[in-house]
């Protein structure tokens, strides 16, 4: 077989393998390492045994930006998205969310009219694209089998072997933090009384905010006044 005939037969491939492997490459390189479990661990150990209040501050504080950077919904500007993980974090009585995932995890759901929803798998965009995904690499596996089975190319067999191998390792790569999420989505489904509770969670969320507004506004109304 020469190169001509090797780039016709199998274009679409080796720009499978190039392409995918540049991902992956570019996903492991920005992929920061996860010490979040590590720290707070080794901070809590500490905190144990007898340290001086300036090192017990330092563990505290480095424990306090941890859970803020990994949890906290400040800086997305979107205040719904903050109250629904707040009301789903509280509302979590059997810990089956995990926090890393927490971020991603609300959008799942949604405010309807007051009210926390879960929304419809097929309205997420997340499920939309991994299951597109799934059937663009289950459709190349089909593909690629095929030419395994039937080609009398061995080079064939071999980047058809190698396209399999690389579309399964960066997929799967991918597909664990949906199929987490979606898995929790499950759970929150079998538990029927979590929405209750969130909504609950929601309720004061809003009520406390309210009070806090007016509070605001009666102290303005005050300084206004006492400055006339």
């Amino acid at each position: 077989m020469d190169l001509t005939q090797l780039l016709q037969d199998n274009w679409f491939n080796l720009f499978l393998i190039f392409t995918l492997s540049f991902v992956g490459f570019i996903y492991k390189k920005n992929t920061p390492k996860n010490y979040f479990d590590n720290i707070i661990k080794y901070a809590d150990i500490l905190e144990k045994t007898p340290q001086p209040n300036y090192q017990k501050d330092y563990l505290n504080n480095i424990k306090k930006k941890l859970i803020w950077e990994k949890v906290c919904f400040y800086k997305s500007g979107n205040i719904n998205k903050e109250r629904i993980a707040i009301s789903l974090v509280n509302a979590d009585k059997h810990n089956i969310i995990e926090l890393l995932q927490l971020n991603q995890f609300t959008q799942y759901f949604a405010i309807k009219q007051n009210r926390i929803t879960l929304l419809k798998p097929f309205l997420i965009k997340e499920v939309i694209l991994s299951a597109a995904v799934c059937l663009f690499t289950f459709i190349m596996l089909i593909t690629n089998l095929h030419t395994i089975f039937k080609s009398a190319w061995i080079i064939n067999v071999i980047i058809s072997l190698l396209t399999i191998f690389i579309m399964i390792f960066i997929v799967s790569q991918f597909a664990k933090g949906p199929l987490k999420r979606l898995n929790t989505y499950r759970l929150i489904l079998k538990d029927s009384d979590f929405l209750n509770r969130a909504n609950q969670e929601f309720t004061n969320i809003l009520a406390e905010n309210q009070e806090l507004n007016e509070s605001i506004v009666s102290q303005e109304v005050v300084n206004e006044e006492s400055t006339e």
